[in-house]
């Protein structure tokens, strides 16, 4: 479950049913998905930098569409250019912008190593740079910055240093070392000049603000790790105004700091959010002849503009999507017992419903405190009866709802006590009606009976078992079994109906059965567990996201198969969250990142010489009449016995894992065997 993701969607319900891409390690067909990325013009996906010219255009460096877009100074779009390659005009993963007074545009073309030069409509005038560690060579350039003679600074983000170049891309001198003394920097990422010729370096990894002259001799810094005024987490982009008042990305504390050009302390703003001054992961900025700032909202893919003082000003790029059927802040998903898909958007604060193939039913809630409002809906569940659970994390509480989206009920409030919270995120409801809680900041998991009083919790700080750091999300299995989300560990935890604790499986890498980050969790009707989870990889600068996959497990926790990686295509996906399995055992897939709901079925082939598919014929998960024919007899058996190598190379394992192992053997024709 659970990161909110904000987009702005002007396209309409998407539907790609025809579309069949099939992962065969996985056994699972990707058949529909709803929602939409930002692609089309004015749309972003994951923007990185931002530069204005003398005429108040904008330009946005759109990364993951591997273009430049060109705005007026209201927003209004203008133009763009770019594609994914190594061609002139071509981008791989661009980062940095910058404008000269001529209005030429300058772009740090990171992934090729080359700095490109182009006219203010696109036209491609050159480019210099490759790989290495050569003069004119880079390693990841990242910012880019010019002075009032039209000198072009690149930070060189692995080479771990600054390059002058003159405005034909003449090599002029460089500076810097890797390390964190005066005038080292550790993974440099932005860049600016000031109208006295000054240059202001972000060094991320160090967490503060170099300052040098024009030939790169130090004169000050300031800054170090932390969340107080003046400390930064991994910083990434600064900007100049024309009062040489310098303002700071601050990306991993979501906000911009201002200071003065010897670094002492002015104001900061933005927190960590979806609402206008809000970031998540904000990367670029830049300030026009006005001062006005402009920030670039990368992971909310929009442009947030500012006055001097850090007023609000106005926004662009993806909208509140918020039209039926398109997403903002995706945090959950939840089926009911005829098929139909619930989804949770924080962003939007409400409820959608949609049928089994992702037509719009109904919606309901805004935001707010009041009933059948919502401010962070992040956890969604279903009860046998088809009424709907939603907690909500800022509102401490839990609503209860028909399945129209009649409100019957809620309780809960902010609080250490039992039946009180600090940031609930996952719910569950068992098949006796008991609610399920988890209690991120506390640590612990809540019970309630299906009139929400209070039952029983069990958890605390640790990383032993039945403890808990960050727990995110829960799941309630047919017998009862409670598997929590303990996405800091990184884990997850099964326990009885009343917190007893049974099994864990974790290991921190980004193999099979391993995490980084679990964020959603799910059973079927066999009692497998499905488990969304994505990487990030912490090294040196802003984290990256380097991995997106949905893993399925045994009861117990042993590995059985997964899908998806990193991605925006059929299958792919960008930090999915919450996930969800019908009767049919189809999963459905919160696609946080990407805006949209993914489903994808169980693919069973027949068995030879058989021509017919094999059937679960109890709904159990297990496909137990292996020949098809509608009956679950001994020829099963004799049939299973002369393919079993076949059925483990060519079916989903876990569907004739009759022993619940995670692998076909023997044991598995027993099992048929004495069940016939």
């Amino acid at each position: 479950m659970r990161s909110s993701y904000f987009l702005y969607i002007f396209c309409i319900l998407l539907l790609c049913c025809s579309v069949q891409v099939v992962w065969a390690e996985g056994g699972y067909v990707y058949t529909t998905q709803w929602g939409s990325s930002g692609s089309g013009d004015g749309q972003f996906n994951q923007p990185s930098g931002v530069a204005v010219d003398s005429d108040g255009n904008i330009y946005v460096v759109d990364t993951n569409n591997f273009r430049i877009q060109k705005f007026n100074a209201t927003g209004g779009f203008t133009t763009q250019w770019g594609g994914s390659g190594p061609g002139d005009g071509q981008f791989n993963n661009p980062e940095g912008v910058a404008v000269d007074n001529n209005g030429n545009v300058y772009i740090a073309d990171r992934d090729n190593n080359r700095i490109q030069k182009f006219n203010s409509s696109g036209g491609f005038l050159m480019k210099w740079g490759s790989i290495g560690s050569g003069d004119g060579q880079f390693n990841q350039p990242s910012g880019v910055a010019l002075d009032s003679a039209g000198n072009v600074y690149v930070t060189d983000k692995q080479n771990n240093r600054i390059q002058k170049f003159n405005s034909s891309g003449g090599f002029l001198m460089k500076w810097g070392s890797e390390g964190s003394g005066d005038g080292q920097v550790h993974w440099p990422s932005g860049v600016a000049v000031d109208n006295t010729g000054s240059v202001y370096v972000v060094d991320s990894y160090n967490h503060r603000i170099q300052k040098f002259n024009a030939t790169g001799g130090f004169i000050t810094k300031w800054g170090s790790e932390g969340t107080g005024d003046g400390q930064f987490k991994s910083p990434t982009g600064v900007a100049v105004d024309s009062v040489n008042n310098v303002y700071v990305v601050d990306t991993g504390n979501d906000r911009i700091q201002k200071f003065n050009s010897s670094g002492g302390f002015i104001t900061t703003g933005g927190s960590f959010g979806h609402g206008d001054g809000q970031f998540w992961s904000p990367e670029g900025i830049t300030a026009d002849s006005a001062n006005n700032v402009y920030v670039v909202d990368t992971l909310n893919d929009r442009i947030q503009k500012f006055n001097a003082t850090g007023g609000f000003i106005t926004k662009w790029g993806s909208a509140l999507g918020s039209f039926d059927g398109q997403f903002s802040g995706l945090s959950d998903v939840a089926v009911d017992s005829t098929g139909n898909v619930y989804v949770a958007e924080s962003g939007n604060c409400r409820i959608q419903k949609f049928n089994a193939t992702g037509g719009f039913i109904t919606k309901w809630g805004s935001e707010g405190s009041g009933d059948g409002q919502f401010n962070g809906p992040t956890g969604i569940a279903v009860d046998s009866a088809d009424n709907v659970y939603v907690v909500e994390i800022w509102n401490c509480r839990i609503q209860k709802f028909n399945s129209t989206g009649g409100f019957l009920m809620k309780w809960g409030s902010y609080g250490s006590g039992d039946g009180q919270f600090n940031k609930p995120s996952g719910i569950a409801v068992d098949s006796a009606g008991n609610i399920y809680v988890t209690d991120a900041n506390k640590c612990q998991v809540q019970k309630f009976d299906q009139n929400g009083t209070f039952v029983t919790q069990w958890g605390s700080f640790g990383t032993g078992d039945e403890q808990f750091f960050y727990p995110n999300d829960i799941t309630v299995d047919n017998a009862g079994n409670v598997y929590v989300v303990d996405s800091d560990n990184p884990r997850i935890q099964k326990f009885n109906s009343t917190g007893g604790f049974i099994t864990k499986w974790d290991s921190f890498s980004t193999g099979n059965g391993q995490f980084n980050r679990p964020c959603g969790v799910a059973v079927d009707s066999a009692g497998n567990v499905y488990v969304t989870c994505f990487q990030i990889l912490y090294t040196c600068g802003p984290p990256e996201l380097i991995q997106s996959r949905v893993q399925k497990f045994t009861p117990n926790g042993t590995f059985i198969t997964e899908w998806g990686s990193l991605g925006s295509g059929d299958g792919q996906f960008n930090r999915p969250s919450g996930v969800a399995v019908d009767s049919a055992g189809n999963v459905y897939v919160a696609d946080s990142g990407n805006n949209r709901i993914q489903k994808f079925a169980l693919v069973i082939t027949p068995v030879p010489p058989s021509g017919n598919t094999p059937l679960d014929l109890n709904h159990d998960g297990l496909y137990e009449d292996i020949n098809g024919d509608g009956i679950a007899d001994f020829n099963d058996v004799v049939l299973f016995f002369n393919q079993m190598d076949w059925i483990a190379e060519n079916e989903p394992i876990s569907a004739f894992d009759f022993n619940r192992n995670g692998q076909i053997d023997f044991n598995d024709i027993v099992m048929l065997f004495n069940e016939q």
